[in-house]
């Protein structure tokens, strides 16, 4: 559907002007329109706010809070086992052995150490 021809409707009191690449080309070069020295005196000049002073100091964390804030407790923290050295066997005879023997003590076979070091 086509806009009817001729200026747009204002709205809240203020002109509409057609946004079109040549359009606005058109005033900026002509200083007509929104480009116009009186417009821009119209325009309301909102003042900025001063920056918010920081909270912490730079390269220090912010314990400030940011959003969602929710409580949570955490658990003292467990010491770990004592690991003890694991538990080895002759391959002859099935009975204990440590790791300082050369030789089962009970069958008196030779023990082999080197894929374990």
């Amino acid at each position: 559907m086509a806009l009817p021809p001729g200026m747009k409707k204002s709205k809240n009191g203020k002109k509409v002007y057609s946004q079109s690449a040549r359009a606005v080309k058109y005033r900026k070069e002509q200083g007509t329109g929104e480009f116009e020295d009186a417009a821009a005196a119209e325009t309301p000049h909102t003042p900025s706010l001063p920056p918010p002073e920081p909270v912490s100091s730079p390269g220090e964390l912010s314990t400030e809070s940011i959003g969602v804030v929710t409580t949570v407790t955490v658990p003292e923290p467990v010491a770990a086992p004592e690991e003890e050295p694991p538990n080895y066997h002759c391959e002859n005879c099935k009975g204990p052995v440590s790791v300082t023997d050369t030789e089962c003590p009970t069958c008196e076979e030779r023990l082999n150490w080197s894929g374990l070091r």
